[in-house]
């Protein structure tokens, strides 16, 4: 377990007052998304059996992830889901496919038409009205109407991009393939190159308004930025790939990968501690409503609550 964050390990390194506790599998499928608006209301989305035997599902908890109900069939694989009210959600994925519910997963319908080989990999609305999506390839989506359309944004890079966040309506960063940082200031119109400092792959980004920008990649990569534009490497003390992170308020963070691996920081993403795999399947998603409270998923099923 991690400690209170107000004491120190003996190297010096804050510690997170939470720990991370095996919650119940969901199927034999890999979950690829998670989304909470609340300590209670989640929801994850994530892969179909080869071949469509097995239809994918939207799964639903209403109670922090203690038990989840499938809420919903798919026919399709979602790599994304994001929720900004109980009713109101979106997920994407392959084939270009983006859905929106307005009744808490119950219905979806669909915001784009299938595009046969384009991959959507994450999803990020601000409010109820402005979102974008990042997928292979370089593609990157605007909407500013709940998704009803969407506009291309050219960027010239074919890097495959694995994830995108706003601080507000101006400013947002995208990460991806061989260190890749693009920053907009503008809403997503236009996008700058910032320098990363690495050739290793960024998976996840956890942005928080009015504090610093983390994200991670491959090999324990662990990038922070506290202003937005330059970015410094941090010691994530585990040498595993990071598949996704999260942030509660502008302290707390938590990023998890392959084989189980946890790491967590209290003090803005400044130093951050591996805690011990609650299980060694992949994890490849998380989201954190609080700095103890949150879940993460991944590989056939798995799932995992962070608890005080």
């Amino acid at each position: 377990m991690l400690v209170v964050a107000s004491c120190k390990t003996e190297s010096g390194s804050p510690q997170v007052n939470a720990r991370w506790a095996a919650g119940p599998d969901i199927g034999n499928l890999d979950l690829l998304g998670v989304d909470f608006i609340d300590d209670r209301l989640g929801w994850a989305v994530g892969d179909i059996e080869p071949g469509g035997s097995t239809s994918g599902a939207v799964h639903h908890t209403s109670d922090g992830g203690r038990t989840w109900a499938k809420v919903a069939s798919t026919s399709e694989i979602f790599e994304a889901v994001h929720f900004v009210s109980p009713t109101r959600g979106w997920i994407a994925g392959y084939g270009g496919r983006i859905q929106r519910t307005d009744d808490g997963g119950r219905t979806w319908t669909g915001q784009r038409v299938e595009r046969e080989g384009e991959v959507l990999n994450a999803i990020f609305f601000l409010d109820n009205q402005r979102g974008w999506v990042v997928g292979g390839n370089g593609v990157i989506f605007r909407t500013a109407n709940g998704g009803e359309t969407w506009e291309v944004l050219p960027t010239g890079r074919l890097e495959d991009l694995w994830d995108v966040k706003f601080a507000s309506g101006e400013r947002g960063w995208i990460v991806g393939e061989e260190g890749l940082i693009l920053a907009t200031a503008d809403g997503g119109r236009s996008w700058d190159v910032q320098s990363s400092g690495t050739q290793n792959a960024l998976f996840g980004l956890a942005v928080t308004p009015q504090g610093p920008v983390v994200a991670v990649g491959d090999k324990g990569t662990i990038l922070r930025s506290e202003d937005g534009k330059t970015w410094a490497p941090v010691d994530s003390k585990t040498g595993a790939a990071l598949n996704a992170v999260a942030a509660a308020g502008k302290d707390v963070f938590w990023a998890v990968g392959a084989k189980g691996a946890t790491a967590g920081s209290s003090d803005g993403g400044r130093t951050w501690n591996s805690t011990s795999p609650v299980s060694r399947r992949d994890l490849i998603s998380i989201d954190l409503t609080s700095p103890s409270h949150g879940a993460a998923v991944g590989s056939r099923g798995s799932i995992q609550r962070l608890e005080p």
